[in-house]
């Protein structure tokens, strides 16, 4: 009798009376209970509350602005170009060596990107993802020779994401139109550069006047004849 009482119940009522109904009323009332304290704690004091969400919706920001490979493609193809567009002997040379090697390593697919939630690391990877049949079959690149390599060996960091830049890639490029190797042979004093030494400003200035049509004084009207 009690057997098919219990079955003419609803579906709904069972459900709600049964072992995982009672565990999700528990839970929902936990975090019930938990956002009330919460949102009290929030209303005795609120500028701990405001600077907590504003942290919080700092991170959000930060993880959504982690850059991932298509971002480092992006900016190795754009460093790339502004390398080419310069004559070979006004380029970096730390510049040229570091997108350089960056893209034979992208052309040998062993440029890895692993994202770390709030910042992305650029590496070396041993080989490429897809070459499962040669890890398996060739003992140098099995997983086990890797391991007994050193850790610097077996990852070589080579960029750092954060905030949606690659910042060793924009260290790279910063003044990639200057060529140190040309200022070698110069004396000390000549190697280094201050403000006062650069006139751009009056160059520019000047460089503008030179293109201004000439202004004639009026003749007087009195040693008109």
């Amino acid at each position: 009798m009690a057997s098919g009482a219990a079955s003419r119940r609803p579906l709904w009522e069972r459900l709600r009376e049964g072992r995982l109904g009672r565990w999700w009323r528990s839970v929902l009332l936990d975090y019930a209970s938990a956002c009330r304290e919460a949102a009290g704690a929030a209303r005795r004091r609120p500028g701990r509350a405001l600077g907590a969400a504003g942290l919080l919706a700092g991170l959000l920001g930060l993880a959504r602005a982690c850059p991932d490979e298509a971002a480092l493609e992006a900016a190795l193809l754009e460093a790339s170009g502004r390398l080419l567009l310069l004559s070979p002997a006004t380029r970096s040379a730390q510049a040229e060596a570091h997108v350089g090697r960056l893209l034979a390593l992208r052309a040998e697919g062993r440029l890895a990107v692993r994202g770390l939630g709030l910042l992305a690391v650029a590496y070396e990877a041993p080989a490429p993802p897809d070459a499962a049949l040669y890890r398996a079959r060739c003992p140098h690149l099995a997983p086990a020779a890797f391991a007994a390599l050193p850790a610097r060996r077996r990852l070589l960091l080579l960029d750092v994401g954060f905030g949606g830049r690659w910042w060793l890639l924009r260290a790279r490029m910063r003044d990639c139109d200057v060529n140190a190797d040309e200022f070698r042979a110069l004396p000390a004093p000549l190697r280094r550069l201050s403000a006062r030494h650069l006139h751009s400003a009056r160059n520019e200035r000047l460089f503008d006047q030179k293109f201004q049509p000439v202004r004639l004084p009026e003749p007087d009207e009195r040693h008109e004849p």
